[in-house]
């Protein structure tokens, strides 16, 4: 399990540099105060969204469509500013094919925090027919609207399923 932290990391670095470049003044002087546009932003990144988390389960066969692999990403909110903001929430579903990961399936969806139908992203994939056995895997990434973050995905464990490509 990784929780994310929205940008604060990089902000803070953002300002050390920019502090860094700024010459220092008396703590008296009443001239008005200017801040950079990169400090400015730099600043509301460092306030952050709080802490959150990517989630998603591993490839499976849906328990609703008969034939098809499914899998699910979402996002929790743990801390923070985030309550009633929405993620962007990408999910590809992927098989291992001469050694190399291979998208099969992408779902792109905007959704509040939680999980469950109406608050995840759902790639699926039809199998041609039931032989031979493939490795599977999910990718998640989850871009909270309005908020700069890092650029963590998830990626789910393997599974082996017999789902013809």
């Amino acid at each position: 399990m990784r929780i994310r932290t929205g940008a604060a990391s990089a902000a803070l670095a953002t300002l050390l540099a920019v502090g860094a470049a700024v010459p220092a003044r008396a703590a008296d002087s009443d001239a008005p105060r200017k801040q950079s546009v990169a400090t400015a932003k730099a600043g509301r990144a460092a306030s952050g969204v709080g802490a959150f988390q990517t989630l998603g389960d591993n490839v499976h066969f849906s328990h609703t469509v008969k034939g098809h692999i499914n899998a699910h990403g979402w996002w929790k909110n743990l801390s923070g500013p985030a309550r009633g903001v929405k993620a962007k929430v990408t999910v590809w579903l992927q098989v291992k094919r001469g050694g190399q990961w291979k998208t099969l399936s992408t779902d792109v969806r905007n959704v509040y925090s939680g999980g469950g139908s109406g608050k995840r992203a759902a790639a699926a994939y039809k199998c041609t027919y039931n032989v031979g056995v493939y490795e599977f895997r999910s990718v998640i990434d989850v871009d909270l609207i309005g908020y700069s973050d890092d650029s963590y995905r998830k990626t789910t464990a393997t599974q082996k399923l017999g789902c013809g490509l």
